[in-house]
């Protein structure tokens, strides 16, 4: 008779994911997963299968619970300027403002592992798509209002808006001034 699991998986699933988001993929041992989820090493591998399951299942949640927050501002009071700096504040604020500077778990993935993982990096490519798709509905949303210029389609400026994003995040995980990402994304709004 099979045994019944004596734990709540969606609880382990996003205690591992916390794990790999602190750290990488390469430097997250299967040690430190069965202490951050309190699972003995048989329980998380007949749970989870391998570690590069429990990535791939971490990473989706992520995507999961960071696509709920980010269209919440779709919704957002105000201009579409307006939404979109709320969005891009909180974002580099809850992403880069941690103790431990541990960024976007996507764009950390993207750069560990790239496409040397098809499912990771469909995962990344479907949460960075997703996250520019936002980000051009309010910049449409602004342009509509007059808040954001129409100087090109919404489309082309979230790419450049999302590809500044992505790099004040990284930048913010090893810079000296913390303000300086905040100077960063008033700039980018100003060109916008």
């Amino acid at each position: 008779m099979a045994r019944h699991k004596e734990f709540d998986e969606q609880q382990a699933l996003d205690q591992a994911l916390e794990t790999f988001w602190s750290g990488t993929y390469a430097s997250t041992s299967t040690q430190d997963l069965c202490e951050s989820t309190g699972l003995s090493r048989s329980s998380l591998y007949n749970a989870f299968s391998c570690k590069a399951d429990l990535y791939q299942r971490s990473l989706r949640r992520y995507g999961e619970l960071k696509d709920a927050e980010r269209t919440a501002y779709l919704e957002h009071p105000g201009t579409g300027r307006e939404a979109l700096e709320a969005l891009l504040g909180h974002v580099l604020e809850t992403q880069g403002g941690s103790e431990d500077r541990r960024g976007c778990m996507v764009i950390n993935a993207a750069v560990e592992i790239g496409d040397d993982d098809d499912e990771v990096a469909s995962l990344t490519r479907a949460s960075l798509d997703g996250f520019r798709d936002v980000v051009a509905q309010l910049i449409a949303r602004g342009q509509d209002d007059g808040s954001i210029a129409t100087t090109a389609p919404a489309a082309e400026l979230a790419t450049v808006v999302h590809a500044a994003l992505n790099g004040l995040q990284v930048g913010a995980r090893v810079a000296t001034d913390p303000a300086a990402a905040g100077r960063g994304l008033q700039t980018l709004m100003s060109l916008l």
